[in-house]
């Protein structure tokens, strides 16, 4: 039986099961999610006829257009931005080239990278937790075939500027690569770079309702790129990847303006709270934008995220990289979950 080499020298890590009935501050979710009578009317749309019946896209992308002042032809839903990116990879990595990005980052690029046969050159988050942008240029040349910049930049990196995005865009063009900028995190950072699009005809800027918009079970995200891209996205994809419950809720959560104002302030009150308590109580940490805190524990941290836990029924991240060595990462949320965060806490990181 023949097995594919490059899927089978992948190491892949899964998230443990048993997330339930505990505090998940651990991947960057929103712990109190949707607001419960919103989802209660959503669920009356979910009829026998509802589920019966193949998914359409359609309302959905024009929703997405109206949204982001764009055409139809410029917006492609994926089964989630990770899904997304499978496609990308699949259609425009080209094996043997070269795969840039800052390292530490979001797992899958490199995942991807590997499993399309792509060599990833890794730029390293200083130890100031900075990005050396001009090391990370140097990097891009003919044999480059994708860079990816996540802005700001997960498990650590601050944001790019306006700046190092346009000659970060300019290299790659020049290059013949494509260059995806992912905003995972938008509405907790406010940049966008979707205005590049105007400019370039080589970009693409992904986003998920994973985060903000607080629908991670779902698995659901979107691609804006130029018409030509779109094209082959959809042409890479299945013919139905994304389930109607998901489109569903999506497409009443991008038309609630109410709603998602709501969801940015709860979690930027939240995240203001704990920054403050962490200030107060004489922690070290870090924060770059998006909806999670890496903050230096006063002893051991994978102890600490232990008895958290196992104690107090709260899960929250450590990392195996060596720049985060000490540090753990708390995803962010309203007040009464970073104030339930933050005595817990207290009373074990002594």
């Amino acid at each position: 039986m023949y097995i594919n080499p490059l899927i089978k020298k992948l190491e892949r890590k899964y998230p443990d099961g048993g997330r339930t009935d505990i505090l998940r501050l651990d991947m960057n979710e929103n712990p109190g999610g949707l607001p419960l009578e919103f989802v209660e009317t959503i669920k009356k749309q979910i009829t026998p006829e509802f589920i019966s019946t193949y998914p359409d896209k359609v309302p959905l992308i024009q929703s997405l257009a109206n949204f982001h002042q764009l055409s139809v032809d410029n917006i492609a839903i994926t089964d989630g931005s990770e899904m997304a990116l499978k496609y990308i990879f699949e259609t425009f990595g080209k094996p043997e080239s070269t795969f840039v990005s800052v390292f530490p980052t979001f797992e899958m690029y490199g995942v991807y990278a590997n499993m399309y046969g792509l060599i990833h050159k890794k730029v390293d988050i200083n130890s100031n937790f900075d990005i050396d942008v001009d090391a990370l240029v140097d990097c891009i040349d003919g044999y480059t075939s994708i860079v990816a910049l996540l802005n700001p930049n997960n498990p650590i990196g601050r944001p790019f500027t306006d700046e190092e995005f346009k000659l970060i865009a300019d290299k790659t063009k020049s290059a013949g690569a494509l260059l995806i900028i992912d905003e995972a995190y938008h509405y907790f950072y406010q940049g966008t770079q979707i205005d590049l699009l105007k400019q370039y005809d080589h970009i693409i800027i992904l986003r998920t309702f994973s985060k903000l918009f607080s629908i991670a079970a779902c698995r659901i995200g979107y691609v804006v790129a130029s018409p030509d891209i779109i094209t082959m996205i959809n042409n890479a994809r299945p013919t139905f990847d994304t389930n109607s419950i998901a489109l569903l809720f999506a497409n009443e959560i991008i038309n609630n303006k109410q709603l998602i104002d709501t969801l940015i302030n709860e979690e930027l009150q939240g995240r203001e709270y704990l920054i403050k308590w962490l200030e107060s109580n004489n922690y070290q940490y870090v924060y770059g934008g998006g909806n999670y805190i890496t903050i230096k524990t006063k002893s051991d941290a994978e102890m600490v995220a232990s008895r958290l836990l196992s104690e107090k029924g709260i899960a929250i991240k450590t990392s195996g990289y060596d720049i985060l060595k000490g540090y753990i990462r708390v995803s962010t949320g309203a007040i009464m979950y970073m104030r339930l965060f933050a005595e817990a806490l207290q009373d074990i990181d002594k």
